[in-house]
């Protein structure tokens, strides 16, 4: 479980984040939203280590993640961020995915035959195994984002952290990654958390929800409660007609 404790972050004058406290159970599919500027990027930079909050701490399962070595704390949190840096732009999708198995490599970075295994077994759960020989700076938005998440699959931990994972992908593309992402916390049972602006996706993947505004935390619901109740509507300040096909609940602003 992951908790977080409390936590405030400023920077200047300005509170990012205020005294946020809660939990995200294993095996949940938990999104995260609010306004723009709410503290959705923060909060996902201080549960994750990258930041340091003013007050408070995050916990997982009982490990404090700014007290732990990087090989442990990738074992507990993988995180794709909004920006992936592609820093070497001749990586191989393979060579790409392979960079997850960071925390259970050797001094000297050896891929064993089981490291290679696993690897593949991670590039065909997201279908991209027939593209292992490309290169990274040749795919498109959607494949690039399955890349991204098999290499956070390959990392083997316990929660997977994505923020903004269906930003600038054509609804096909985000059709795709819908489904994936479905199908690894209701199939494989993965731990995932997002972080989005986008709510029908968020609906899309029947998620928890985590929401904050103004840097605080509004309210934790389902979502048939963030619908029954009209949540998203206080949450943005302004009002939602919710349309029913097939099951699925869409919004859009009235």
């Amino acid at each position: 479980m992951i908790k977080v404790n409390n936590i405030s972050y400023r920077i200047k004058n300005n509170d990012i984040i205020s005294n946020i406290s809660l939990n995200i159970k294993q095996g949940q599919m938990v999104s995260i939203i609010g306004p723009n500027g709410a503290g959705k990027s923060t909060l996902a930079n201080i549960i994750t280590g990258i930041i340091k909050p003013d007050n408070g701490n995050v916990t997982i399962y009982d490990k404090n993640i700014l007290k732990i070595n990087k090989k442990e704390k990738a074992k507990l949190i993988s995180y794709v961020p909004q920006q992936v840096n592609y820093s070497v732009a001749d990586f191989t999708v393979e060579d790409f995915v392979a960079a997850g198995r960071y925390p259970y490599l050797d001094y000297f970075g050896t891929i064993t035959k089981e490291h290679l295994d696993k690897i593949h077994y991670y590039m065909n759960l997201t279908n991209i195994y027939h593209l292992k020989e490309r290169h990274i700076s040749t795919l498109s938005g959607g494949e690039r984002q399955k890349v991204n998440i098999a290499a956070a699959l390959a990392q083997e931990a316990e929660f997977i952290l994505l923020d903004e994972i269906s930003s600038f992908l054509d609804p096909k593309a985000k059709y795709e990654i819908n489904n994936l992402l479905v199908k690894l916390n209701h199939k494989n049972k993965y731990s995932i958390i997002l972080i989005t602006h986008d709510l029908n996706y968020a609906l899309a993947v029947n998620s928890s929800f985590i929401c904050i505004k103004n840097g605080k935390l509004f309210s934790c619901a389902e979502s048939n409660e963030m619908v029954e109740n009209n949540i998203f509507s206080s949450l943005f300040d302004m009002e939602f007609i919710y349309l029913k096909e097939n099951q699925r609940t869409v919004i859009v602003p009235k």
